[in-house]
């Protein structure tokens, strides 16, 4: 079989695998709650979470077991370069303790998915990343929805993409209580 041929399946095979894991679960969520079933859905995807009064990061399925609870509420959420996607960003839904999200080089994050976090997240969360996103312009002006952000991180892609618009946003934000924003490649 040609290598090229063989990578389109694969690849093809992937994106179901992708799919699946990322498919929003409302039985899962009724049964353990929103938070446990964010922190699932984040770990299954090989990201890493924290919980209120956890000092260290659940890194694999097994470490949940301290998850499970009505008294667990997710407040930390490091997803650097895994394979979630803006459909899964519906896991967002009724999360109220979330003040760090790290979604660096998630390239199957877009504006839809920034608008979820944002729906959910807008008052209490503290520090973003979404460089090496697929957030655009028009997702980035949502990140003036979050009261509570003091650190944002995002890509020198928005910034050349529309100068005249990303100068725009920036006064807004210099506006409000940011203490740190910062271009990353």
């Amino acid at each position: 079989m040609p290598v090229t041929k063989f990578l389109k399946r694969s690849r093809l095979f992937y994106g179901f695998i992708n799919l699946a894991f990322n498919q929003y679960d409302s039985e899962r969520v009724k049964s353990v709650g929103p938070d446990t079933a964010a922190a699932e859905w984040i770990v299954k995807n090989e990201g890493w979470i924290k919980g209120y009064g956890h000092a260290t990061w659940i890194k694999d399925y097994n470490g949940l077991s301290s998850c499970y609870g009505s008294r667990f509420k997710l407040t930390h959420i490091h997803a650097v370069d895994i394979d979630i996607t803006s459909g899964g960003c519906k896991y967002f839904d009724g999360l109220k303790h979330v003040v760090y999200i790290d979604l660096s080089d998630c390239v199957n994050i877009d504006d839809s998915g920034l608008s979820l976090i944002c729906k959910n997240c807008w008052d209490t969360l503290e520090h973003l990343n979404i460089a090496g996103t697929s957030v655009s312009i028009n997702g980035f002006e949502l990140i003036n929805e979050f009261k509570a952000l003091q650190t944002l991180k995002y890509g020198k892609k928005l910034v050349t993409k529309n100068v005249s618009r990303h100068e725009k946003v920036i006064k807004k934000f210099n506006e409000g209580n940011f203490k740190d924003i910062e271009v990353v490649d």
